[in-house]
């Protein structure tokens, strides 16, 4: 009766992945890296008081790792690569006998993967990590783990059932190209109707978070007809990924984002590119970088020493560096204060079911 229910449940989570996704299982990246020496947990648990050796509970899922003979470890990401690899060294740095494969992919390319992969009883991945990874522990796919670290990050970026924990969060603000546009040109989403941005806005294709939060501010039918509105007066370019957007901004090609991750524009502004971002107040807040583990890891050990390492205080410290707002509490933002001060307003981590229906109505609004 139980695997009846789990294969029903697993079925349905394909359909839904692949119907919102937009079908076939999109090719990824494979990247590899490398190694470490002492850095993650051997236990389950969380600790909530925070007070652990975070080396010493590394050492021991390290040395537990090599004494099993795992050498590799595959993490499935939707981390680009160009910030993947310096994290990756810091990995290669601390564990030095186990070699991590980075496969790299959009959000949806990967869950369709992992669940493909799970179909053809070819499981592949250690670790996930991506903003709908809840997708595949909805599917009956993730092992219940937490390393001690998550007793650090808040209850509300952790799965209550134990199947996953973010490591950072994604904040949609309004990125633009700095040549093209003033920051006080925008106040409010009625802005983008103005001559000037006719042709210039873009959006990506799946931003369902976002419009959650559209929906939570304006009401169904206003938060649509706004939308509607600036398509039709201005024209709205859909783009598949965040960075590809980034990219078009900073090259001058489009000159705003209907929305855009916080992360995204800062690490281009700190990179000198002509970007900048402003706050259209609530800022809707995603639960993003989400990690599981294979229940049916290829490398067990290693598999929770990646989640571990992902938590841990070098990279939280290293993706903090990089824009990212991340979500240990002992571990400062980058620069400190950075979003200080902005009215918020969390979207919640939808079903396959609930995700299936948001992505129907987005769609609708561009077809």
């Amino acid at each position: 009766m139980g695997s009846a229910f789990r294969s029903a449940s697993f079925a349905m989570v394909i359909a839904i992945v692949l119907a919102s996704c937009g079908g076939s299982t999109p090719a990824a990246s494979t990247a590899p890296s490398a190694t470490s020496a002492a850095t993650t947990a051997a236990s389950a648990a969380p600790a909530a008081s925070g007070k652990y050796d975070e080396a010493a509970a590394e050492k021991q899922l390290y040395d537990a790792a090599v004494n099993a003979g795992e050498k590799e470890v595959n993490l499935y990401s939707s981390i680009n690569e160009q910030e993947a690899g310096p994290l990756l060294e810091i990995w290669a740095k601390e564990f030095p006998k186990i070699k991590a494969n980075f496969i790299r992919a959009s959000e949806t390319a990967l869950v369709s993967r992992v669940l493909t992969e799970a179909q053809g009883h070819k499981p592949n991945f250690d670790v996930l990590e991506t903003t709908t990874s809840q997708l595949v522990a909805d599917a009956g796919l993730a092992l219940k783990y937490f390393p001690p670290s998550a007793g650090l990050i808040p209850a509300e970026l952790k799965d209550p059932k134990g199947y996953w924990f973010s490591i950072y969060t994604n904040w949609c603000v309004v990125e633009f190209n700095t040549t093209k546009m003033k920051k006080t040109d925008i106040t409010s989403y009625q802005d983008f109707l103005k001559p000037q941005f006719k042709g210039q806005i873009v959006l990506d294709s799946t931003e369902y978070d976002w419009y959650a939060g559209m929906i939570h501010e304006y009401g169904q039918d206003k938060a649509d007809a706004l939308i509607k509105q600036i398509r039709d007066t201005n024209g709205i370019t859909l783009i598949n990924g965040h960075g590809t957007m980034n990219d078009d901004i900073s090259s001058g090609q489009f000159a705003v984002t209907l929305t855009q991750y916080v992360n995204q524009a800062e690490r281009s502004k700190r990179q000198k590119a002509p970007v900048d971002w402003l706050a259209i107040q609530p800022v809707t807040v995603i639960t993003s970088g989400k990690v599981i583990v294979d229940k049916d890891a290829p490398h067990p050990n290693a598999a929770k020493l990646m989640a571990d390492f992902l938590a841990s205080t070098s990279a939280q410290k290293y993706l903090a560096s990089r824009g990212r707002q991340i979500t240990r509490s002992d571990v400062p933002q980058e620069p400190p204060g950075l979003l200080d001060g902005l009215k918020t307003w969390t979207a919640p981590v939808l079903t396959p079911s609930e995700n299936q229906a948001l992505a129907k109505k987005f769609k609708a609004l561009f077809q």
